[in-house]
């Protein structure tokens, strides 16, 4: 009774607040239901439309807006809708260099306005990598950059640092764009408010396959007061993600080398030390970039002749990464959680964490999320009895959307 004496308002209302291009960025999943909303909510002459119109309002508030409702108690750095290009945890290879992401990267236009979702004190600062494979580092040097300035580098930063100790560190701002209340803040030593504006996104000068479009972004990286990098996801409101993570090979690697042969045939025979290490990668809703993995365990069983199965190492949490498990420069344990490459059969299987399309490879055997990590990790097979085995994995994403996967070897010592 409510839906049939006010639909038309209802009707009006939702339209002018959820765009078409927002109804699918909340339901991805549901774009011929929105569609058919939308189509409906043109035609107000006819009675069967009208009609759809409440229904399918009704399905998307049941639906969607509790999606907004959530997404709107979380800081907003964009008022329009992007794309997570990469991952905090993601292994990045630029340049040879391997190191950890450490921040969030969100995808917009060039141009975008950006906003802090927190209030503190501000600084802008121009600053260079400085990275190199040998000695193996990756860090940054900072220049202030003050109002009247000019710079045509893409590596401009504004940096707040909140009333908790948190540092939101904003890269790829577009030095043209910061605000004279924002310099004059930086200058004074004022703190700027929350949801003041710091700026635009800066144009950048080549895409990220496989998608085509320059990637154009901003890179969000967080650290808590104790030095600990921290995943902006938490922080951050995105959109829901359907894709569970992908588990392309897994492979048993001879430990302290490259040499590796893949287990997916179940045929394998295994000896001596070895890492287990898996080709993997996700993506999220709309863009078709490619992320590492934020969740990964594993357990390992003895099967029996009679196809019975007993555990013979419980499940073990390799990484869940709510933050890195380091602090300082982000080139530690990046060579250690990750591999650069393997050498199999058919060639070289190599990672890629630069232009793309990314692809990772993980060695479960690095450590665990409660032990830590070190190079000398890995599984010992004469520790373990000769016959079959099964390898059971499961990799997730943040919104706890999973992949297992399972290979069966036999070890012979």
């Amino acid at each position: 009774m409510y839906l049939s004496k006010h639909k038309s308002r209802l009707v009006s209302n939702l339209q002018n607040l959820l765009p078409l291009r927002l109804l699918r960025r909340f339901a991805p999943r549901n774009d011929r239901i929105i569609q058919g909303f939308v189509i409906a909510s043109r035609a107000k002459q006819s009675h069967v439309f009208r009609t759809l119109q409440v229904t399918l309002v009704t399905a998307f508030l049941l639906f969607a807006l509790p999606l907004a409702g959530a997404a709107a108690e979380l800081p907003a750095i964009y008022k329009v809708a992007f794309d997570v290009g990469a991952q905090f945890y993601d292994y990045q290879n630029y340049q040879n260099i391997p190191y950890f992401h450490g921040g969030l990267d969100l995808c917009a236009p060039a141009g975008t306005e950006v906003f802090t979702p927190v209030a503190g004190r501000v600084s802008v600062s121009d600053y260079k990598i400085v990275a190199s494979a040998n000695p193996h580092r990756f860090s940054y040097q900072r220049t202030p950059f003050r109002r009247g300035m000019t710079s045509n580098t893409r590596y401009l930063e504004v940096s707040i640092v909140d009333a908790n100790g948190y540092s939101w560190m904003f890269r790829h701002i577009d030095p043209g764009s910061v605000p004279a209340e924002v310099f004059a803040a930086a200058e004074s030593g004022k703190s700027v408010t929350a949801g003041s504006k710091i700026g635009k996104v800066a144009r950048w000068h080549q895409p990220v396959f496989p998608e085509k479009r320059n990637y154009d972004h901003i890179h969000l990286e967080i650290i808590g007061p104790d030095g600990a990098y921290c995943n902006p996801a938490a922080f951050t409101g995105t959109v829901k993600d359907y894709y569970p993570p992908v588990i392309h090979t897994v492979y048993a690697a001879r430990h302290g080398t490259d040499d590796a042969v893949a287990l997916d045939a179940n045929n394998r025979t295994l000896s001596g030390k070895i890492n287990l290490v898996i080709g993997a990668n996700d993506r999220m809703n709309r863009a078709a970039y490619q992320h590492a993995i934020y969740r990964a365990v594993w357990s390992l069983d003895r099967l029996g002749d009679n196809g019975s199965a007993t555990s013979q190492i419980p499940e073990q949490e390799v990484f869940k990464f709510d933050r890195l498990p380091f602090t300082g420069e982000r080139v530690q344990l990046s060579t250690v959680i990750y591999r650069d490459s393997l050498r199999v059969d058919t060639g070289r299987i190599r990672a890629n964490g630069a232009d793309g399309p990314r692809f990772f490879l993980i060695d479960l055997t690095s450590g665990t999320s409660s032990k830590g990590y070190a190079p000398t990790n890995h599984l010992d097979t004469t520790l373990l009895a000769n016959g079959r085995y099964r390898l059971n994995i499961s990799v997730s994403d943040l919104t706890a959307n999973a992949r297992q996967k399972s290979v069966e070897f036999q070890i012979k010592n």
